[in-house]
């Protein structure tokens, strides 16, 4: 139990102890629940399948993860599937650990099944570890961790805090799942900000320890799976996909001017960069295209879009923060969205948002987004910090509408086979086979 007047050193003697024990053996997962895991995921069977089934109901779920009204830090994730989560039969109540909001007051949960403690702060090692208090007194039946590797602040210590909340909910004996947003081993630490130092890559290579002790790992990219299981061999790694708005119409190419949309949290590794060059080359062949730069610097980042916003050159917009109600309007007046990265960290959430309304896409050819296409996305794929692929692929889509059908209904098709409530019914599965062991 963490003292109120501990020590940040007596945090680290917490970890190091902790490091020594690492559970090395894990749960068995068996091949036939993880075909019906995979049918979830299809949406091959009802809803209403668990409870008719025998699957135990009224389960209490404990959800750590950051959470709007905070922005980042996978907060707009959490809200998407906790939504979701909250419709399924058998969840009786969805007790949300978030982290505490700053000059802003907390929204209210829609459903009657949430409820969010605001108890653990960004960069504060302390109040991370303390969570596990308040996990303690609520005794959930299943612990329900969203995160990446940067996901508690910009410190190394907090993230290392965070992360290592995995294994002393495991040494508690709850069942964990962990959903693991990215990869940290196989991210080039260059491109976002770090130093490829020894304590780094250490770092790395504990807390992906710490996330492995839990009862299941779920990624989203089938290529961490492999790695995972390549370099580590643990069982209970699992595939469930992103997660997608469904049902939107694609709206078709106006004959008026274009716009071009590139959509998230802005840091270095988006490639804004380049699709500003690119732009420029563009506006040389077309003069009625414009860039929309539709969200806000990324919390790491606080001011990486300053210089870009004072030196903006003609027909580029910047938009700022767009808030969730606001999604159908931005997305709708775009026709063609792009995602210029650097590097991936992890499955593109603005990717499977743009599937989702329908839109076509231009890409950074990277392991992450081929992932997508292969499952039946629709992209042109470029090479990453190339701008004159970028240009030519933008002015293709633009100039080839019979193609862009194509790709608008490809990608509706591929949103359809992965909404939020599908991916919310799979989690729900996984949930039941782990009080089932």
């Amino acid at each position: 139990m963490v003292q109120e007047g501990i020590k940040p050193k007596g945090i680290i003697c917490i970890i190091v102890a902790t490091i020594k024990s690492v559970v090395t053996h894990f749960e068995g997962l068996s091949w036939s629940k993880l075909s019906m895991w995979t049918r979830a995921i299809k949406g091959e069977f009802k809803a209403t399948s668990l409870v008719e089934g025998g699957g135990k109901t009224g389960l209490r779920v404990c959800f750590i993860s950051s959470y709007p009204p905070n922005h980042a830090r996978l907060s707009e994730y959490a809200k998407n599937l906790v939504t979701e989560l909250a419709n399924r039969p058998s969840i009786g109540k969805l007790n949300l650990l978030t982290d505490q909001v700053t000059g802003l007051e907390g929204e209210l949960p829609e459903n009657s099944k949430i409820e969010i403690a605001r108890v653990w702060k960004q960069d504060h090692p302390i109040s991370i570890i303390k969570t596990m208090v308040q996990v303690l007194k609520l005794k959930p039946d299943v612990i329900h961790f969203s995160i990446g590797f940067q996901s508690f602040g910009k410190s190394r210590l907090a993230n290392f805090a965070g992360l290592s909340l995995v294994f002393l909910c495991r040494l508690c004996r709850f069942k964990v799942i962990v959903l693991m947003h990215n990869l940290g081993e196989v991210v080039d630490l260059k491109k976002v900000n770090l130093k490829p130092s020894f304590a780094n890559k250490a770092g790395v290579l504990v807390a992906t320890r710490f996330i492995l002790s839990a009862s299941r790992v779920v990624v989203m990219v089938k290529s961490y799976a492999e790695y995972l299981r390549k370099h580590y061999n643990p069982k209970g790694i699992l595939f469930i996909p992103h997660g997608s708005l469904g049902g939107n119409h694609c709206v078709s190419i106006d004959p008026e001017d274009k716009v071009v949309l590139m959509f998230g949290h802005m840091g270095p590794s988006k490639g804004l960069p380049t699709m500003l060059t690119a732009f420029e080359k563009i506006k040389k062949e077309r003069s009625d295209v414009q860039l929309v730069i539709a969200g806000a610097n990324h919390p790491n980042f606080p001011r990486y879009l300053d210089g870009f916003m004072k030196n903006a050159p003609s027909k580029v917009y910047f938009r700022g923060y767009v808030p969730e109600e606001d999604l159908y309007q931005v997305f709708g007046m775009a026709d063609v969205v792009v995602t210029p990265y650097l590097i991936a960290l992890g499955t593109s959430g603005v990717f499977h948002l743009a599937c989702g309304f329908g839109k076509p896409i231009v890409s950074s050819d990277l392991p992450e987004m081929k992932e997508m296409v292969a499952d039946g996305a629709s992209a042109l794929l470029v090479p990453p910090g190339d701008a004159d692929a970028l240009k030519d692929a933008i002015l293709k889509v633009l100039v080839d509408k019979e193609a862009t059908a194509k790709m608008c209904l490809q990608n509706l098709k591929f949103a359809q086979n992965e909404r939020w409530s599908i991916v919310a019914q799979a989690y729900e599965q996984v949930y039941q086979e782990l009080l089932n062991t």
